[in-house]
């Protein structure tokens, strides 16, 4: 029956701490997302919101998968968050204390049971009111399972890991190993740390044996993001790597100074009389400050290596933007300019592919329309100054005429399936104009003159002059009974998706090499 009692005690505190990582991110989602750069300039306000975003969800992996999201949604960068993923392990300290303080002085189950109770009526009873309800519901089930476990676990364990005074290097091994096992199972460090505060509680194990327990579980916080980040992009490949070197270093140089680590926090101790309960929480916390002392001041050394390590594709194409730029207004757009070329030419390779073999890589059309963005921000960083403003003013208007092209031609690719392009020859011609076309662009350089821009000219006329004559044709066939309407429609669609493609092919490169100038901008929206 005490089995029963624990697992449901572990089953109420999940639940809680579900139910508060899902209502907090709801509840702040919206205004986090927009006040992040604010937080991330320097590298101890990166830390510190780290810590408080954990103190919040109380989960560091929580935050750092949130952190993940914002740096694959170009929120973030991967230098800004690697401060949050290294505050993030303070926060989680909180969780000890609450429970050191309040887990086992009392009751807590008689104290926080009504508290579901109040949460439930505000959830019932207004819609404003909800989320205050479900928080104080979170809360209460929290700490419900606290007194849940701390019950159950004064009958179930009954084993010891032997006497404190007695473990060698491999007792001490097993500890850390076991503690990273426990993580790793239940998919949190704070249950871990709840379990292992409560054996500590109920004498089944002693604080020097629970310390080592608890690095053995700030490791295997690293399994749980690596496990929560799979599939994601390379930056996020970054920050699981980035977190398990933070974890394992912090891990060895807590196990090396232990001893150092351990008599300082009983020293501190002992001049507030704390309990053992106390003590470990004093542990954890120093712990983890020890961390966060050695690694910040050294955090963008360590980014540098890990991009060097894991090098981005989309980083490759988007190297030449610096924010620093938006103040040299001239700069940064010749800066955003040479990067849309680069991008162009990778989108130009991709299509060459998708038009040549069928083979459409949805994952490079993806960072394509990553990268796209990520210039879209830059631009509207620059702010235009009355000296040159004209031009400046052109250059700006052509590059967002090149994103918007760009981006339809994205677009355009995905709307066909190319087999059939390829599979009807009836169209080899069409297809030769927008392969002479892309190898153009192939060719591109910052360097090359704006009269070129007559070759995608001439090339996409060319289409647009085969797309109407072929259409007619099959439009007569369709009417003489010699082509099914299906096919007909297969056919045209497809005869459009190429010429569409050859379109924004030639308007993306007219407006990158040669750049609309503010007479001339009204002609062009209508050439548009």
């Amino acid at each position: 029956m005490e089995i029963a009692t624990l697992v449901g005690g572990i089953g109420i505190f999940l639940l809680g701490m579900t139910l508060l990582t899902d209502t907090l991110k709801k509840w702040a989602g919206t205004r986090l997302r927009h006040r992040l750069n604010q937080f991330t300039d320097g590298s101890l306000s990166g830390a510190a919101l780290g810590a408080m975003l954990t103190a919040l969800f109380q989960s560091s992996s929580v935050t750092t998968l949130m952190t993940i999201g914002f740096v694959s949604a170009g929120l973030l960068t991967f230098t800004q968050s690697l401060p949050l993923v290294i505050g993030a392990n303070v926060g989680s300290a909180t969780t000890g204390w609450i429970i050191a303080i309040l887990g086992y002085n009392l009751d807590v189950r008689q104290l926080f049971l009504p508290i579901i109770g109040i949460g439930m009526a505000f959830r019932l009873s207004s819609p404003r009111l909800r989320r205050v309800g479900l928080l104080l519901v979170s809360i209460g089930l929290i700490f419900v399972g606290i007194g849940t476990l701390q019950e159950a676990m004064r009958d179930v364990v009954t084993f010891s890991f032997g006497s404190a005074g007695e473990m060698t290097v491999l007792h001490q091994a097993l500890l850390i190993g076991i503690g990273f096992m426990m993580t790793a199972v239940l998919q949190s460090s704070t249950i871990g740390l709840v379990l292992t505060m409560t054996a500590l509680a109920t004498a089944a194990i002693s604080l020097p044996q629970a310390a080592y327990l608890v690095l053995g579980q700030s490791a295997g916080t690293s399994l749980v993001v690596a496990l929560g980040s799979i599939g994601g992009w390379k930056s996020a490949r970054r920050i699981v790597l980035g977190h398990a070197i933070y974890h394992v270093s912090i891990v060895l140089i807590g196990w090396l100074t232990f001893p150092v680590l351990f008599e300082v926090v009983n020293r501190v101790a002992d001049w507030f009389n704390w309990n053992d309960l106390l003590r470990l929480a004093l542990f954890h916390t120093t712990f983890h400050l020890l961390g966060v002392i050695l690694f910040l001041p050294f955090y963008q050394t360590f980014a540098r290596r890990l991009l060097k390590w894991i090098p981005s594709r989309s980083e490759k194409l988007t190297r030449l933007l610096d924010k620093n730029m938006s103040q040299l207004p001239t700069v940064a757009l010749e800066a955003a300019r040479r990067s849309l070329l680069e991008i162009e030419r990778y989108l130009g390779n991709e299509t060459e592919l998708l038009v040549r073999e069928g083979r459409l890589r949805e994952d490079e059309l993806t960072l394509v329309d990553k990268t796209l963005s990520d210039v879209r921000v830059f631009l509207s960083t620059i702010r235009l100054e009355d000296e040159g403003k004209q031009n400046d003013y052109g250059q700006h208007l052509s590059l967002l005429h090149t994103i918007d092209h760009l981006e339809r031609w994205l677009y355009v690719l995905r709307e066909v399936e190319p087999v059939h392009a390829l599979r009807d020859t009836d169209f080899l011609a069409a297809r030769e104009l927008v392969l002479h076309e892309l190898d153009l662009v192939n060719q591109l350089n910052h360097h090359t003159p704006p009269e070129d821009s007559k070759l995608w000219k001439q090339a996409s006329k060319q289409l647009a002059e085969y797309r109407k004559a072929h259409r007619s044709e099959l439009l007569e066939e369709t009417a003489a009974n010699q082509l099914e309407m299906d096919q007909t429609i297969q056919k045209v669609q497809v005869l459009l998706w190429l010429d569409r493609i050859g379109y924004h092919i030639w308007r993306a490169t007219r407006h990158l090499i040669k750049p609309t100038v503010p007479s001339e901008r009204f002609d062009v929206n209508r050439e548009d």
